[in-house]
């Protein structure tokens, strides 16, 4: 879609340029302007009012997201019901299994990891996207979670729109391929990853669904020699299905 194809062509080219600035973590008027394709001019005009306002920062030439967006974040994060729900189920799940817990939510064709409780495992934590980071739904066991509980005309409207992009060797890049695990996913309520999204992890999910359809999921992850064989497949998987029918039994509670 072209800026002239949106009602408001200036506030999409802003919006280019905030994400570009949030890609790069910090950058020149020039190094902007190639990332985004909007003419130097423009791109000092839009950063100068976003810095004005707030949003921006600037050392000499350099030019920095400021931490107004993390506020704004962190209160768009806090009013999400889902999340609120979720929260002590996470980090209780997360104390229990003594690893890295996740709620993943659906947002826009991607899945967007919305909380996450540690426990400590810095080592893999480290590894895995930051907390406001959006994935593609096919590479990850709580995207595959969350895809399985939709009909397959909708999952083939999110590969339409986002692709099925490889992330490792593992990943599923075909649609006969991703169809037949949403199918087992479906099945046996439960998602596993094992190298799909980064080579060194592996996870395993359930959804979190509503009467209209899937709006998260639940998983666990660690490495390959934390997360294998029995305390992968049956020990944490029921921690983890447990887990996210607790979230849904309290989010639609009467």
């Amino acid at each position: 879609m072209s800026e002239t194809d949106y009602p408001v062509g200036s506030v999409a080219t802003t919006v280019r340029i905030i994400e570009a600035l949030n890609e790069l973590g910090e950058a020149g008027i020039t190094e902007i302007s190639e990332q985004t394709g909007v003419t130097n001019s423009s791109v000092y005009k839009h950063l100068d009012t976003l810095r004005s306002l707030g949003y921006v920062r600037k050392n000499g030439t350099r030019y920095f997201l400021s931490l107004r967006f993390l506020g704004i974040g962190n209160r768009v994060r806090e009013h999400r019901e889902l999340i609120q729900t979720a929260k002590p189920v996470v980090d209780s799940l997360s104390s229990t299994a003594g690893a890295v817990t996740n709620l993943e939510i659906f947002e826009h064709n991607y899945g967007v990891y919305a909380y996450r409780a540690t426990n400590g495992a810095t080592d893999t934590n480290s590894y895995l996207p930051v907390v406001g980071e959006r994935v593609h739904l096919h590479v990850t066991a709580g995207g595959k979670a969350i895809l399985s509980q939709m009909d397959w005309a909708a999952v083939t409207e999110i590969i339409d729109s986002v692709g099925l992009p490889n992330m490792t060797d593992k990943t599923i890049h075909s649609r006969a391929e991703l169809k037949r695990e949403l199918r087992s996913i479906r099945d046996r309520g439960l998602a596993f990853e094992r190298g799909e999204h980064l080579p060194s992890v592996q996870c395993v999910a359930a959804p979190i669904t509503t009467a209209e359809g899937p709006i998260g999921s639940i998983s666990v992850s660690g490495s390959i020699d934390q997360m294998s064989g029995k305390k992968l497949e049956e020990d944490l998987a029921g921690l983890v299905v447990s887990a996210a029918n607790e979230i849904e039994l309290e989010l639609f509670a009467d």
